[in-house]
């Protein structure tokens, strides 16, 4: 559950702790407050709930307002309890578990400059996997569907679960990755899709720290589907063409929301 409380556009106060809640079945995820460097974000965890490791492509802070939980921070755990208050560098792995009922303010800071490109070796090795993409592409994001509704059931709203149903919408994404792994080192031929995307995504207000959910869920989708074949300098380089492309699509729907501020 995603709740933009305000914008910029006028001061706002609250009161933390009346905008708590917990939910048994999701983690609630409320927008307090938003512009077009930082985000703060209320996310409360109810008891055994948890955030599963990911990253994020923005350096963040997480200061924890009640209960209790822990961080596991690139293997280290840290025990959030009110007050405890955590710095973590853009793309550092990370996840949080609800040992009790949990809660913390998120904030993300401005987006980092994005990179001038990939690598020569990320650019061969993910040009190489397009033939296995166009063959197993829809398997691959199917799978991704699955994983991610599972470990993230709150995105399902932002979702036509009738195009998921009819294999639409796992058919059009997996058309969208090979036709990346084909021109990743073109990605100007891939400016009508990536617009095209980016506005579609604005309709849906997905926010940047979801594209750290839909990367999670499509590289293990990968590994699950191609077995073998997914080997490590394979997965290692489908882990940086993914950033940049995150960072690519996250740059243009900051500018969409921007300059259209009835969608926020």
């Amino acid at each position: 559950m995603t709740n933009t409380i305000n914008s910029p556009s006028t001061y706002f106060t609250t009161t933390l702790k009346d905008t708590i809640e917990y939910s048994q079945t999701k983690t609630i995820s409320k927008v307090l407050f938003k512009d077009n460097n930082t985000q703060y974000t209320l996310l409360c965890l109810a008891k055994g709930r948890e955030i599963k490791e990911h990253t994020s492509t923005r350096n963040a802070t997480i200061t924890a307002i009640e209960g209790l939980g822990i961080l596991t921070l690139e293997g280290r755990e840290i025990i959030l309890t009110p007050g405890v208050f955590i710095f973590l560098p853009a793309n550092t792995i990370h996840a949080v578990r609800a040992t009790e009922n949990l809660s913390f303010m998120l904030t993300l800071s401005e987006h980092l400059q994005a990179k001038s490109g990939v690598s020569q070796k990320t650019v061969d090795i993910v040009k190489s996997t397009a033939p296995m993409l166009k063959k197993r592409g829809k398997q691959i994001t199917t799978r991704m569907y699955e994983i991610m509704f599972h470990n993230h059931p709150e995105v399902k709203k932002q979702f036509d679960m009738s195009a998921q149903a009819n294999g639409s919408q796992p058919a059009k994404l997996a058309n969208a990755v090979y036709g990346y792994a084909s021109h990743i080192d073109n990605l100007e031929a891939l400016k009508s899709t990536v617009e095209t995307i980016a506005h579609r995504h604005v309709k849906t207000h997905v926010q940047p720290e979801q594209y750290a959910i839909v990367g999670e869920s499509l590289l293990q989708a990968m590994k699950d589907v191609l077995g073998d074949a997914a080997t490590d300098e394979v997965m290692t380089a489908w882990t940086e063409a993914y950033e940049i492309l995150a960072e690519v699509f996250i740059k243009r729907e900051q500018q969409i929301y921007s300059s259209s501020p009835a969608v926020l």
